[in-house]
This record gives C-alpha cells, sequence and structure tokens, in this order.
C-alpha cells in the first residue's frame, strides 16, 4: 500500500499544465488572453492548449507601427511597433519589401510597395504575393494635351513613366476582384483590377489636365471611391471601358470651406465617410498637434464635427487613415484607448521638442512620441486627444506607416 501510494503520489507530482481540465483551461484562456498575442503565446504551449485557443473566434488585432526606409540594408534592422504590447516585436516581419517604398496598406497584412514605377503587392506578414501582370506591374502615362482632354483614360502602361503616391485597395487583393487606385505624380487617379486580362493595365483620370484639382488623399467608402482636393471631396463612380477596365467618373463635388491649406486625411468611419484636418498649436514651449474630424454627407453637399469616435481609435499615417475597433471592455487595450487619433509624421524635431516627447528606437528610425491635445485644449477646442509619432526630417524613407495584422 505504501509502495502504491508512493507511485500515485510520483505521478500527481509529473502532471503539468498540459493535464488540466479543459474546463479550467478555458477559465485561464479567458482571463489571460486579451489581444491576438496574447492567443499565440497560449497556443504554443502544448497541443492541449492549442485545442482550447481553437474553441474560441479569432481575436482582431490593431495596426502595427512600421517603419520604412527605401534602403535594404537599414530595412533589414526595421521592428514593428505593437501598440497593444507596448513594445517592439522580436523579429523583422517575414514578407517586409526590403529596399522598396511603401505606397499603400490594406486589412491583413497587405501592402503596396514600389520600386520607381514597378508594384508589387504583397503580406509582410507571410510573405505571400498577389500575381500581377506585366502591364499592372508597371505605371506609366502618356499625357494628354489639354486640347485633347478626351484621351485621358487610355491605359497608362508601356507609355511615359510616372510615380506612385500612393496606393489603395478596395477589398482583400487576394480575394480577386480587387480594385487597386494610386495616385500618381502627373495624373489624379489611376486604376487597375487584379485578376484581369494579361492586357489589361492602369487607366487614369484627369491626366495632366485641368478637369481636377490636385488630389491630394483617396479612399473607398460603401464601394465607392472618393478623392480629397484642397478645398473639396471628389465622388468618383467606378465604370469599365471598352476593354473592360475599370474607370473612374466623377459624379459629385462637395466643397469644403475654410480648410483649404490644411492637412487633410479622408476615410471610412463606421461605414460613413469622413475626413480629419490637422491643426498645430504651441503650448509650454513645444509644438504640438490637434485634430478636427468631420462627416461627409456627398449627397448633401454637408459636413458636420464628429466630437467622438465612440468606440474606435483612427490611426494617420502616410500611406493610410483608418478607423479600427477597440474591442476591449474596458475600452483600452495596451497603449490604445478608444476617441483617440495615433498619427506618425515627418517632423524636424528642435531640441526643445524632444524634450517633450518619448523616445523609442525601431531599428531603422528613432521615433519620438507622445501625448499631444494637452487637456486644457481638448475641453476648450472639443478636439480628440491624439498621440503622435515623429521621425526627423533629415531621415531619408518613407516613415513610419500602419499596417493592420490579420485576425489570430
Amino acid at each position: 500500500m505504501a509502495g502504491d501510494g508512493g507511485r500515485h503520489g510520483n505521478l500527481q507530482r509529473q502532471r503539468g499544465w498540459s493535464d488540466l481540465p479543459d474546463d479550467i483551461l478555458d477559465l485561464v484562456y479567458r482571463g489571460c488572453c486579451s489581444s491576438p498575442y496574447d492567443r499565440i503565446r497560449f497556443a504554443a504551449v502544448c497541443s492541449s492548449w492549442r485545442a482550447v485557443v481553437s474553441w474560441h473566434p479569432k481575436l482582431p488585432a490593431l495596426p502595427l507601427l512600421l517603419p520604412s526606409t527605401g534602403n535594404a540594408k537599414r530595412d533589414r534592422k526595421a521592428r514593428a511597433y505593437s501598440l497593444e504590447e507596448g513594445r517592439a516585436l522580436r523579429r523583422p516581419l517575414r514578407g517586409f519589401p526590403w529596399g522598396k517604398q511603401i505606397v499603400g496598406s490594406h486589412d491583413g497584412g497587405w501592402v503596396a510597395a514600389s520600386t520607381g514605377t514597378r508594384i508589387m503587392i504583397v503580406n509582410v506578414f507571410s510573405g505571400d504575393r498577389v500575381a500581377l501582370s506585366a502591364k499592372q506591374g508597371i505605371i506609366g502615362c502618356k499625357c494628354p494635351t489639354r486640347s485633347n482632354p478626351r484621351l485621358a483614360g487610355h491605359h497608362l502602361a508601356g507609355q511615359t513613366q510616372t510615380s506612385v503616391k500612393k496606393v489603395i485597395f478596395s477589398k482583400d487583393p487576394s480575394s480577386g476582384g480587387c480594385v487597386l487606385a494610386a495616385i500618381t505624380t502627373r495624373c489624379k487617379i489611376a486604376l487597375c483590377r487584379v485578376g484581369c486580362c494579361e492586357d489589361d493595365g492602369w487607366t487614369t483620370r484627369g491626366c495632366c489636365t485641368g478637369s481636377y484639382q490636385e488630389i491630394s488623399d483617396i479612399a473607398f467608402c460603401n464601394g465607392k471611391l472618393y478623392g480629397l482636393g484642397h478645398d473639396e471631396v471628389f465622388k468618383f463612380d467606378i465604370g469599365m471601358n471598352s476593354n473592360r477596365a475599370p474607370v473612374a467618373h466623377c459624379t459629385s463635388v462637395v466643397p469644403l470651406c475654410g480648410v483649404k491649406f490644411m492637412d487633410k486625411y479622408i476615410f471610412d468611419l463606421r461605414g460613413k465617410l469622413a475626413i480629419a484636418v490637422k491643426f498645430s498649436h504651441k503650448y509650454k514651449c513645444c509644438s504640438f498637434n490637434y485634430f478636427q474630424v468631420y462627416e461627409i454627407d456627398v449627397e448633401r453637399h454637408t459636413w458636420v464635427e464628429v466630437t467622438s469616435l465612440d468606440d474606435h481609435a483612427l490611426f494617420i499615417g502616410p500611406t493610410r487613415c483608418k478607423a479600427a475597433h477597440v474591442p476591449a471592455a474596458t475600452g483600452w487595450r495596451g497603449e490604445v484607448e478608444r476617441n483617440r487619433i495615433y498619427y506618425s509624421e515627418q517632423r524636424l524635431c528642435p531640441r526643445h521638442d524632444e524634450k517633450c516627447f518619448k523616445r523609442l528606437d525601431l531599428g531603422s528610425y528613432t521615433v519620438y512620441y507622445g501625448e499631444e491635445t494637452p487637456e486644457g485644449m481638448n475641453s476648450e477646442r472639443r478636439t480628440i486627444m491624439s498621440r503622435g509619432y515623429h521621425y526627423r526630417h533629415e531621415d531619408d524613407g518613407d516613415g513610419c506607416i500602419w499596417v493592420l495584422p490579420p485576425d489570430f
């Protein structure tokens, strides 16, 4: 009996975390997995813990701050920063397009990267690429004369080359039928449809003509394409030309009075079109920025200020403006809070500004960040609190962009 008791005791001592009952493991999961990264760590313990993870739906991820220099050597040192974790990731992203300029991003880790006029679509997390035809992989431009603006809309590929400023996606580029819309240096809007005939390249709208003022930003909202000018919002319907390639037709213009010379960003906010307007001010010897957000009613040609993002946070960067839902019941996850704006920009950082902000080393870039809307000013001007991530004006490269990982 004593021997049996001893063997029984040894077996009890040998039982580990993998032997916990499923109902107990489920309680552990619910208590400690509040982010996709917690979920990955939980699943890595053993097969029984991984099985518990499969019982629960994937957790939506929040954007990562990704430095991109366009220099292959420097890019290999880059580390994406997770606001949820409050730290940079330990390893570089598997599909990072080293040495290329990142000009756009989409949910699930997809980015558009360019070298000169060549475009590629890659997932920075998995390394997967979306196949583009030879003509879709190069953006060029044949500039129509002002006397013959009807030439606008012809195919771009194989003609006078231009460069890309920004690319956006109508939907997941791997799902088929995705429309890519681009702002280029010589054309207002350029379009192509992923997965079309190999003979289909890029088409343009307002190419080197005076028919539209300069487009500073573009966004898809409810399947429609919108462009942001100096003091107007353009609505474009996307049709097809005789070659069944996508073309943009302007169907509505909304005037924006009083914000002509302001930096503005256009985006989808809870299924409604919205813009964020950036203002600057001085506070305690430091230079700060703050934002005001407006919802745009294209049909009524009106715009109304939004004083709260509710359960969303807004991420503004050089390649994308994304309103993301913050799902935690407490209203925050790590450094991310609901009803906050997080933005990145290139900026000349004087010495007194460096004293106002915290320093963050992301390998290829040194970033200075901090809250940028003091509480007193927030109540006075009814603005939404914001946090800026600044990289030096003298640093070369694309800067720091926001990329949204796939749900884990």
